[in-house]
């Protein structure tokens, strides 16, 4: 065995024990393994070493794959999850001798005696034979010399499953209709959730006025290629690490036979936010716009639908909603399938290591850095040297209490309650528990957590007062954070990824904080830069005084930082290449937030008794204001509700 005290990724010697009573080893088999010390110099013969004190055994907080699974024996990433002391130092064995790395996430608001300690989740890589039984075991020291260990037992099924993708749709989109699609996603699906035409026109006419000013790609860029997007089903697991199917998204540029086409020094992998499903290649989606923006420029780009979405074998069952180690091991698995399929060898460079800039926002952004980090540990077979993460909810379970705290009237203002708004918050509680609840050993039913369709006040003050029957529910929590990571500059291996992390501090969906502390917990050690100050502007402001509906500056900043992620991968490229491959902007980025302006407007102006309620309830200085912008757009639609508004 090899010590982990590094944290660095190691190989074990293989240990075939010849007794497992109830899946933990007896000292003596521990010795028998290598497991036990000895010091240098003559040993003498009447005087036989003491046998070392036996490993107190610890219980599995989650493992994947689960206790008893037959896996694919393909697979390659596992996780072995409990709880221990800060002061443990780790080693791994195993028959398929394991390697990886140890993240420990720091435990807190616990009513038990865990409280202070650390959740640890060991991300182990090995390679399987078909029909094998394995067993991985996690020994642990600590600084007073006691000993522990954790063992996670299950076996690789008898057939391994076809490489490759399999396609189940497809579509073909030339350069023009690559360009289109953005301009039609704006006028038909961005700032619906306003209900009121005349804020909606206000509200897209500011977003106009950030266009012009800061974006330099969205909307100003034609595309150089059409695109092919497919939509593909792979193999891999389910929550539990049994085989199973998930479905993905593929977009690539349209390039026939094209002799002279170069291959980007890079694919994109994107991590979808809530409620997409990039796989329907459906124009209302957002990640699937992107993924055809990006391919337009060259780029192959892999979009995975979490287990629960899409067509795969979970389809009617929870998704893996922030669930970091599920998300992760799915998004590894679809990346080295679509390299293994020679539709796509093209676009990338394997069999040399293929390097991937990984891109998430919101829900997206939290599986973007699980992603990171369970290809740092070795569960994946490329590298990851750009890594673009915005808005997520990286402490999730601070912004879980956060909500908790509303419900019951104890939020004090801090950041992670003060902006909850009950009926759009409350609803992503609902979707954070079910997957907790069927897919690991919380020890809750729905019935402890529900009131009917609501959060029973029982639960609400349980998890807030620290009643301990519900601290396993919170240890999952907090290991689907990242905020909360202890010394990850010394777990991971000499970084050579950028990482990006952007956060408006006017969101109040997902509030900053969550950002704030995960770059704390990257620095230092990594290479980190923060755009903590997107979003941020007067325009901004204005904007979030303007509409009562606390997500939309949290949409309408994931725009600005997909123009910020596409021009730094075109300044990238340039870099690289010595020239732009992306053509010089042509469009004003502004058009299409303008052409939504008078769609609204239009409607607006159809409603007489909504625009009087709205200019009721205004004072005239900011009538005017609105009025004043809308004549500056010079636009028929506009100038006429200026008019109505502030004649």
């Amino acid at each position: 065995m090899t010590d982990l005290s590094s944290g660095r990724p190691h190989t074990a010697k293989p240990c075939v024990p010849a007794v497992v009573v109830a899946g933990i080893l007896t000292a003596a088999l521990l010795a028998g393994c290598g497991g036990g010390g000895g010091g240098g110099g003559s040993r003498s013969s009447d005087t036989p070493e003491a046998e070392p004190p036996p490993a107190a055994p610890v219980p599995l907080t989650d493992g994947i794959p689960a206790p008893g699974v037959a896996v694919d024996p393909s697979a390659r990433g596992l996780n072995v999850i409990h709880v221990g002391d800060g002061d443990w130092r780790f080693e791994y064995d195993g028959e398929c001798a394991p390697t990886g790395m140890a993240f420990r996430h720091a435990l807190v608001d616990l009513g038990g005696p865990d409280d202070g300690r650390e959740v640890v989740d060991h991300k182990l890589a090995c390679p399987l034979e078909a029909g094998a039984g394995y067993e991985v075991r996690v020994d642990a020291t600590a600084g007073d010399g006691s000993r522990y260990r954790a063992v996670l037992e299950f076996r690789a099924d008898t057939v391994e499953s076809p490489r490759g993708v399999t396609v189940l749709d497809s579509t073909t989109l030339s350069r023009r209709a690559v360009d289109r699609l953005f301009d039609r996603y704006v006028r038909e699906a961005v700032l619906a959730e306003i209900d009121i035409p005349v804020v909606g026109a206000l509200a897209a006419l500011l977003v106009a006025e950030i266009a012009a000013r800061v974006w330099t790609e969205l909307g100003a860029r034609e595309a150089t290629y059409g695109v092919v997007s497919h939509a593909v089903t792979y193999a891999s697991r389910s929550p539990s690490g049994a085989a199973a199917t998930l479905s993905g998204l593929v977009a690539m540029p349209e390039i026939g036979e094209d002799p002279g086409f170069a291959r980007l020094g890079r694919v994109v992998v994107l991590h979808h936010a809530t409620g997409s499903t990039p796989s329907r290649l459906g124009s209302e989606d957002g990640w699937y716009v992107l993924a055809n923006l990006l391919a337009g420029r060259g780029y192959l780009v892999v979009a995975p639908d979490n287990w629960g979405r899409g067509a795969d074998s979970g389809a009617d069952q929870p998704e893996t909603y922030l669930m970091a180690n599920r998300t992760a091991n799915n998004a590894l698995d679809m990346v080295r399938e679509v390299l293994a399929d020679d539709r796509y060898r093209r676009f990338h460079a394997a069999p040399e290591t293929v390097d991937a800039a990984l891109v998430g926002y919101s829900q997206g952004g939290h599986s973007t850095v699980a992603h990171w980090l369970a290809n740092a540990a070795g569960g994946g077979e490329h590298a990851v040297h750009e890594v673009h993460a915005g808005g997520g909810p990286y402490d999730l379970q601070r912004s879980f209490l956060g909500i908790l705290h509303v419900l019951n009237g104890s939020c004090a203002g801090d950041p992670w309650c003060r902006d909850v708004d009950v009926d759009v918050h409350v609803p992503y509680a609902f979707r954070i528990l079910p997957p907790l609840l069927r897919y690991t050993e919380a020890g809750l039913t729905p019935g402890d957590v529900l009131d009917g369709e609501r959060l029973s006040d029982a639960f609400v003050t349980g998890m807030l007062d620290g009643e301990e029957r519900f601290d396993a529910l919170k240890t999952m929590l907090q290991l689907n954070s990242f905020a909360n990571l202890v010394d990850l500059a010394g777990t991971m291996p000499a970084a050579d990824t950028r990482i990006h992390l952007y956060h408006s501090p006017l969101d109040r969906l997902v509030p900053q904080q969550n950002s704030r502390e995960l770059a704390a917990a990257l620095s230092p050690g990594f290479d980190l830069t923060t755009h903590f100050g997107v979003c941020d502007s007067s325009v901004y402001e204005e904007l979030a005084d303007l509409v009562d509906t606390v997500g939309v500056i949290h949409a309408i900043c994931a725009f600005d930082m997909f123009d910020r992620v596409l021009r730094d991968l075109r300044l990238g490229e340039a870099a690289r290449a010595g020239y732009d491959r992306v053509g010089p902007a042509r469009v004003d980025p502004a058009l299409a937030w303008l052409g939504l302006a008078e769609r609204r407007a239009a409607a607006a102006l159809a409603d007489p008794d909504a625009l009087a309620a709205f200019r009721a309830a205004r004072p005239a200085w900011e009538l005017h204001r609105h009025a004043r912008r809308l004549r500056a757009a010079e636009s028929a639609p506009l100038r006429e509700l200026a008019d109505r508004l502030h004649p």
